[in-house]
């Protein structure tokens, strides 16, 4: 069973000019274990379609489904805290939380005790290939792939199996792109995370499991 899908979504935003139709009669799905890739131009809709599965908004028609239930039955605040994870471009850090602090910052919001949130935290930053020395550092610190990798961790410790990942390598050299999308689909496939990645790095195709590309609100699968 998928753990969303998307079933007949459009989507529409007006502007003081133009009504624009940024989606079209979308249908796909989603499964654990799989790291999967959204392609396209700018403008074309992929974000729009993250933004959708995040729970940010509604469909005009259609649905979108987590784990069989439509979004519009659901507390989309508390879905978006509890059970969807975002990885963006710019990293999205607190500038003045340690590297610790802001994977623990998750965890806190959910009642997790700080001794259990800190040791908690820990574990998760290692688990993306970041050693002790960067715990007690400020982003301002950190390398862009280490803010890319605590952003990682830090999505981790929602404790959820969905995560989308907005341009996560667009600030990113070409090494460490690869770095950052291996790691994501190493999570996918030993610790059966559902991962989707809205990207227009074409050179990252070979690493998905599945490729999606969208045009002009139109998604096709490849």
């Amino acid at each position: 069973m998928s753990i969303i899908s998307l079933n007949s979504v459009r989507y529409a935003y007006s502007t003081k000019y133009q009504t624009v139709e940024a989606l079209k009669d979308v249908n796909c799905s989603f499964e654990q274990g799989l790291i999967y890739a959204i392609v396209g131009k700018s403008g074309s809709g992929k974000s729009t379609m993250l933004s959708l599965m995040a729970g940010l908004d509604l469909p005009n028609e259609g649905d979108v489904l987590f784990r069989g239930v439509s979004t519009r039955n659901l507390d989309r605040d508390a879905f978006r805290r509890k059970d969807v994870a975002i990885i963006y471009q710019n990293f999205r850090l607190f500038p003045l939380l340690t590297a610790l602090e802001n994977v623990m910052y998750p965890m806190e919001l959910q009642g997790v005790r700080p001794r259990e949130a800190k040791k908690r935290a820990e574990e998760y930053i290692r688990s993306v290939d970041l050693t002790d020395a960067v715990f007690n550092r400020f982003p301002s610190m950190l390398s862009g792939g280490e803010q890319q990798r605590v952003a990682i961790a830090r999505a981790l410790a929602m404790d959820t199996d969905l995560i989308l990942a907005d341009e996560p390598t667009g600030n990113l050299d070409s090494t460490t792109s690869r770095n950052i999308i291996a790691l994501l689909a190493r999570l996918a496939h030993e610790r059966n995370y559902c991962v989707i990645v809205v990207t227009h790095d074409m050179s990252l195709l070979d690493m998905m499991d599945v490729t999606y590309r969208m045009r002009d609100g139109v998604l096709y699968k490849e």
